[in-house]
């Protein structure tokens, strides 16, 4: 590539000491790299004519492709420059059901007014699907539900940043005998029955069955929700308790009320989860900023719930 230019420097200013002059070398430097070229080429490129010298037809056919091969070349180094630098490209994220529903959104509008030529593509899928697929390079960021605390990262590959604590709140009938109360013990709750929500049980449900455990019992479940949307109107019916967490509860049931539990901080962890190669990158670290913005903003939201 460097010979090409030269000889398309050498072509369009007539001679050597002009190319020299126009790309900052010496003329011995030029002299060198042509005589370097006519032997790769096996091609007489420049003939003495004069103070300067004339292109032959193959220095003019090398020059012409030159022009097109480097025009290409520099759009590829601009396209370079601006994906690295965040303007244009493609981000794939992942998230589970919950949080694809209420923090993600708030993340992906910010950063889309922030790098608008930068496409959004969003994959709801459970941690699992969402963590396999990042592995395999379908997905950049994840969204992702985990056992560890936050104090705690594993060693599998990944780069993970805590993202938020989810807390769990209880989800009574708006007549149960403890809706008058701003927070309610579970252990209250121990002969009540229970409504277990499906949607998440790795995660999710096993937090609630142990804070009812730490609470002194074994919760008694009824029903088993599809979703917590359902998991709400089976409790406005009568039909039992749930532990929900906060993100879950972005639409509450006219017929439900939404308490704190008194004793325990129980919470679901969420963290943002990327590959090595990749978590440096502009557009990456801006995705998980705004992420981390979005979180922060629904913390704030939910301070006083």
């Amino acid at each position: 590539m460097r010979r090409l230019r030269i000889l398309k420097a050498v072509v369009d200013t007539g001679s050597v000491s002009g190319a020299a002059a126009a790309l900052g070398y010496t003329s011995s430097a030029i002299s060198q790299q042509v005589t370097a070229l006519e032997r790769e080429t096996d091609t007489v490129l420049f003939e003495r004519a004069g103070r300067g010298v004339r292109p032959t037809d193959a220095a003019l056919l090398l020059s012409e492709h030159a022009a097109r091969v480097l025009a290409t070349l520099h759009e590829t180094e601009e396209a370079l420059a601006s994906l690295r630098a965040g303007r244009i490209g493609r981000i794939r994220l992942g998230a589970f059901p919950t949080a694809g529903s209420t923090l993600v959104p708030a993340a992906l509008a910010a950063f889309q007014r922030l790098h608008p030529n930068v496409a959004l593509d969003l994959v709801v899928a459970e941690t699992e699907d969402a963590v396999a697929a990042l592995r395999s390079g379908s997905l950049d960021i994840a969204v992702a539900l985990q056992f560890f605390g936050e104090s705690g990262m594993p060693d599998d590959g990944l780069v993970y940043e805590h993202l938020l604590s989810d807390p769990f709140r209880v989800v009574i009938p708006r007549q149960h005998r403890l809706a008058s109360r701003r927070s309610v013990d579970l252990v209250d709750l121990a002969q009540d029955r229970w409504v277990s929500i499906k949607s998440c049980p790795g995660y999710c449900q096993r937090v609630a069955d142990e804070a009812c455990v730490q609470a002194g019992f074994r919760p008694t479940y009824a029903l088993e929700a599809d979703e917590y949307p359902t998991a709400q109107g089976f409790v406005a019916a009568g039909l039992g308790v749930a532990l929900v967490p906060m993100l879950a509860l972005g639409s509450v049931h006219p017929g439900v009320v939404v308490r704190r539990i008194r004793k325990g901080d129980w919470a679901r962890e969420l963290w943002l989860a990327t590959r090595p190669a990749i978590a440096e990158h502009l557009p990456i670290r801006a995705m998980l900023g705004c992420l981390h913005d979005a979180a922060g903003q629904l913390v704030d939201d939910h301070s006083g719930g």
